[in-house]
């Protein structure tokens, strides 16, 4: 559930509660405040919010009060015990089945919103979209609450994030993030596809690297080894930000003359502009060449450039940790791959 959704429904009765507990009135709306500031992600996980925040509000309340035992602790001491005598003579629990009964985020990016709830679903794990207006086609995912990777019980709900249509007017730049979107989605995922040359000349780090057929999927030799194997691996690695993956960003223009000290390439025959896809990723080192803007300094960084038919001819891609250097070293290009097969 939202939590300024939950806050505004139940922050009164919630107040109440804490005034009948024992909590002065003047310091009760400060006490249920915290208490939902504390379990602020398991109120988003779950789907009956007050099974988290009332047990959390009475233990915040009573929990360092010295009081008597009562008739329901003894009667409750009773039950444990009989459990406990149970227990031993039953067994430990079968860890297998508790195991079933977590599941991990898997990783969404480059998929939709409907892509990313058909395959949460699939691992077992309930889903809701929650959508951000932006100048981005609709649908896109832009990570997840838990993010990607993370461990859930069965009984919380994992937020997928994703873009909506806004209310207000986009900039005219929206053709380049449909075509942009969809060519991360060829890459990462396959479900979708932009409009690509017959054939695509390929730059990386600033050097020609060959070409690809516009009408193979990225899965064939020709685009894996030399783009997408690249891009899926700093794609899908854990990001310590509260999304779980890379924040997408895209831009319009001409790109700057060199990214992270690499020359942007001058290809003929496209436009001078290109649409820049950014995937911001933590730990990156800052920028170190002239013209780099420090929103992009060494990040993953995909220019593409259209011809006069507004297809995709050329794709150039700097690598992180590769600048000058060709693909890291966990990438093997195409002609490597072709050797290893000699």
């Amino acid at each position: 559930m939202d939590l300024q959704d939950y806050r505004a429904a139940r922050h009164r009765r919630l107040v109440e509660m804490a005034t009948e507990l024992g909590v002065p009135a003047d310091r009760a709306a400060a006490v249920v405040d915290r208490v939902i500031e504390d379990q602020r992600r398991r109120i988003v996980r779950s789907a009956d919010p007050d099974q988290v925040v009332v047990p959390a509000l009475r233990e915040e309340v009573l929990g360092g009060r010295s009081r008597s035992p009562s008739l329901a602790v003894v009667v409750l001491v009773a039950v444990v015990a009989a459990a406990f005598a149970v227990a031993i003579v039953s067994g430990a629990p079968d860890r297998e089945k508790v195991e079933r009964r977590a599941a991990t985020v898997p990783a969404l990016v480059g998929l939709t919103s409907t892509e990313a709830v058909s395959a949460l679903g699939r691992a077992g794990i309930a889903t809701r979209v929650d959508p951000v207006p932006q100048c981005d086609p609709a649908g896109q995912v832009l990570g997840s609450v838990p993010p990607s990777g993370d461990t859930v019980r069965s009984d919380e709900i994992v937020v997928v994030i994703a873009t909506a249509t806004p209310s207000w007017s986009c900039p005219s730049d929206a053709a380049g993030r449909v075509q942009a979107w969809a060519f991360l989605r060829f890459l990462l995922s396959g479900s979708a596809r932009p409009r690509l040359a017959p054939e695509v000349r390929l730059y990386v780090d600033g050097a020609a690297a060959g070409t690809a057929d516009g009408t193979h999927s990225a899965t064939s030799p020709d685009w894996r080894w030399r783009v997408r194997e690249p891009v899926v691996a700093y794609a899908v690695r854990p990001v310590a930000n509260d999304l779980g993956q890379p924040v997408v960003s895209i831009t319009g223009g001409s790109p700057p003359p060199t990214t992270c000290g690499v020359p942007t390439p001058s290809p003929s025959g496209v436009a001078g502009a290109s649409t820049r896809i950014v995937l911001t990723a933590s730990g990156a080192r800052p920028g170190d060449g002239k013209g780099d803007g420090p929103e992009l300094a060494c990040q993953l960084t995909i220019d593409l450039f259209e011809d006069g038919d507004g297809a995709i001819a050329v794709v150039s891609v700097i690598l992180p940790g590769g600048s000058g250097l060709g693909p890291p070293p966990w990438v093997r290009t195409r002609d490597d791959r072709d050797a290893l097969d000699d």
